[in-house]
């Protein structure tokens, strides 16, 4: 069930599905901590982050600041780059306390200059001198991942001051991903499609993607053992869940489930509502 179509649905019968507690990196305690380190790069960050690729509101990115999240998610195929110009109208001075994660298109694979031109679209849309985080959008295939142009330009990007950090998006094939990744050395971070369920529906695109769950954390154990920062999205798509037995599900005892992880240093989790801002918050608590 997508998130936005459960407050019309009653989550009653809603079962609570959990991580395996066999698989690397769980702990069994709550997400009570303040900040996570991320990988090797040495940013803290809160465990709950902020996805804006579906805010079109400025009053929701200031309640998340006010909140205390400090790594804010965006990119630039998002309403045509218009939510990385609405972010940027409204970090303002908050900048130095907020970390920034943006994207280029997935289909610029062969053309370094495109891939420059998006990154200073980005920079100017945002406002700022500098992206802590810039991902290559939605790698599924080794062939798009380590397309020569695209880490020819992330290269030039770090170098040049553009960008702090280079790292990669990934909603499916995420476990190969993450392999080709570590073998590459080159990448510092990875955003992965992962939830409690295994599985998702993509809410713009209508595709399912599902995934073997042991393997991806596996992977994901082993990335983080090579350094790399992992930070978790569609944290939520995979449903309602109850975080302790007699809970009621909700996408707070999801969110929640999942920070268990603790080789996930932070998450995304979509936000375009002030209810939307309470319920991911709370899994902080």
């Amino acid at each position: 069930m997508k998130r936005k179509d459960f407050v019309k649905t009653s989550a009653a019968g809603l079962a609570g599905m959990s991580i395996a507690a066999s698989s690397p990196g769980i702990l069994a305690q709550t997400a009570n901590d303040t900040y996570r380190t991320l990988g090797s790069t040495g940013l803290k960050l809160r465990p709950v982050g902020f996805g804006a690729s579906r805010t079109t509101e400025p009053a929701v990115v200031k309640a998340v600041i006010s909140k205390g999240i400090n790594l804010i998610d965006t990119g630039r195929m998002y309403s045509n780059g218009r939510n990385e110009e609405m972010l940027g109208r409204v970090i303002g001075n908050t900048r130095k306390d907020i970390i920034i994660q943006s994207k280029f298109y997935r289909q610029m694979l062969d053309d370094p200059k495109a891939i420059e031109k998006s990154i200073d679209e980005s920079l100017r849309a945002l406002k700022t001198d500098y992206i802590d985080i810039m991902l290559k959008q939605s790698a599924a295939k080794k062939e798009e991942l380590l397309a020569p142009a695209v880490l020819e330009s992330l290269d030039k990007a770090k170098k040049a001051g553009k960008i702090r950090f280079k790292g990669f998006s990934t909603h499916s094939n995420q476990a190969e991903m993450l392999r080709e990744a570590v073998k590459s050395g080159f990448y510092e971070i990875a955003l992965v499609a992962y939830n409690h369920a295994g599985n998702y529906t993509h809410s713009v695109s209508n595709n399912y993607y599902e995934w073997d769950q042991q393997e991806l954390e596996r992977e994901i154990d082993n990335a983080v053992k090579s350094g790399m920062g992992i930070i978790a999205m569609k944290t939520c798509s995979g449903g309602p869940c109850s975080f302790a037995p007699n809970d009621k599900p909700s996408f707070t005892g999801a969110l929640k489930k999942l920070l268990q992880n603790r080789n996930i240093s932070s998450t995304v989790p979509a936000m375009a509502s002030f209810r939307e801002v309470e319920e991911n918050v709370a899994a902080m608590s």
